[in-house]
């Protein structure tokens, strides 16, 4: 814990002696960005000169230059062939900051984004975003909320490229085997867990499993719930929100069969696609199309399919939570103008629908070009790709710093459900008295 309240008042320290060093050319800067002349000369705009501009990929899935070719160079090479995107690997944030080795752009998800902003790693992009005329009407608008979400003084900290959408993966193979139709768009999450019950049967000494719905927060971010109260002071874990969604996944573990005894309750995306005991599985899109080429080369593929993800009957039509892939230019970059030129670019409409056509889905909120997702790929020939986008991602509530500290909370509660056959109240009582320690020895 020290040592990260450390690094950014060392971070901090960078800054204020680039600051100091770019004097009266940082007021021209500001100047520039606000007066009468701000439309006809940008001060940020990259000048061509050849670059080398670092990257690093926070849990943003570029673990190679090969991902990362696809998603920046390939993106830039035409326009600016004199910029060299190179990707940092094999090392830590801390370590990077330690060494005074910070990378001019970090790629992350909302998910993680507070990390960034605790290490001092963020800096505003409002005039980069203005000169650029960078139209942020065009994008997933609930992106664009928790982006300004994280700042209490108007700045905006990171721009999204990529989103990703929740879904329902299912195995035909399964459903066939025990004659029971199919799952459809538009089920509502207790639809589905009946359904689950009618394939989650022993079969030839094999069992298999109707559901898994994963830890918790799958379905309480879905709903919106935050962890810590608006203060940020204590946990809310007792509401009848959070019992709603309990009792959900007390119906599941109900089910004779789904769970294994103080072995396994939940089983996940692996057991799925290798294992094919599962029906039904929650998953995201863009991790998805990344694990279904290893399945052709194994040679294991079998009938799947998917449909959009189940919703509440409170709130029909709101799939996964909002989640998305954003890309942040670290404040003491020597290359921000290069910077920007890239990101741009990676948000511009002929970028996003290279993006969009291959692995990762477009941030821009176009149906049309939302018609063509992974077509590139042909991984989803024949399947009803189409249909997961008949729900739209939910809001978030606004993210604390804390969060992912409290969900461990959470999925203990679950676990404590499905092997001690405890009740909604004992367990979300015990998270949260747990949670609030947590909180009061930490914060």
């Amino acid at each position: 814990m020290k040592r990260k309240k450390a690094l950014p008042l060392l971070l901090s320290m960078s800054i204020l002696g680039a600051f100091a060093l770019a004097g009266c050319g940082g007021k021209e800067a500001a100047t520039g960005a606000t007066g009468d002349k701000a439309d006809a000369v940008n001060p940020d705009a990259y000048n061509n000169e050849p670059v080398t501009l670092t990257f690093y990929s926070h849990n943003a899935s570029v673990l190679n230059n090969a991902e990362l070719d696809a998603l920046v160079t390939n993106a830039i090479k035409t326009k600016y062939p004199n910029i060299t995107p190179q990707l940092i690997t094999g090392t830590n944030l801390d370590k990077l900051i330690a060494a005074g080795e910070v990378p001019d752009v970090i790629l992350t998800s909302n998910y993680y984004f507070h990390d960034l902003i605790q290490w001092g790693l963020t800096s505003d992009l409002n005039n980069f975003i203005k000169q650029e005329k960078i139209d942020f009407g065009k994008f997933e608008p609930e992106s664009i909320k928790v982006m300004r979400s994280f700042s209490d003084k108007g700045e905006l900290l990171g721009v999204p490229y990529a989103l990703s959408q929740g879904m329902m993966l299912y195995n035909k193979d399964i459903f066939d085997k025990f004659g029971v139709p199919y799952p459809k768009d538009g089920m509502t999450w207790t639809e589905t867990i009946e359904l689950a019950r009618k394939v989650t049967r022993m079969d030839a000494g094999t069992q298999y499993i109707g559901l898994d719905m994963g830890q918790p927060t799958t379905l309480s971010r879905q709903y919106g719930l935050p962890v810590i109260d608006e203060k940020g002071e204590k946990a809310v874990l007792q509401t009848d929100a959070y019992k709603k969604i309990y009792g959900l996944y007390e119906k599941l573990y109900s089910i004779p069969g789904i769970v294994e005894p103080k072995k396994k309750y939940t089983y996940g995306i692996d057991f799925f696609l290798k294992d094919q005991k599962l029906a039904m599985f929650p998953y995201w899109l863009t991790p998805t199309t990344a694990r279904l080429p290893q399945l052709k080369e194994t040679g294991k593929d079998f009938n799947w399919d998917v449909v959009s993800l189940p919703t509440f009957e409170d709130k029909p039509g709101i799939g996964r939570e909002v989640d998305f892939h954003l890309a942040v230019v670290t404040p003491t970059s020597k290359n921000k103008k290069a910077a920007y030129a890239v990101i741009k670019t990676m948000v511009g409409e002929e970028a996003q629908r290279a993006m969009n056509r291959g692995t990762r889905l477009t941030i821009l909120n176009d149906p049309a070009l939302k018609k063509e997702t992974a077509m590139d790929t042909k991984l989803y020939e024949g399947k009803n790709l189409q249909g997961i986008f008949k729900v739209k991602p939910g809001p978030l509530p606004k993210s604390n710093k804390y969060d992912l500290k409290i969900y461990p909370f959470l999925n203990e509660a679950a676990k404590n459900m499905a092997y001690d056959g405890k009740d909604v109240n004992t367990v979300l009582r015990e998270a949260e008295e747990k949670a609030n320690k947590w909180l009061q020895e930490n914060k």
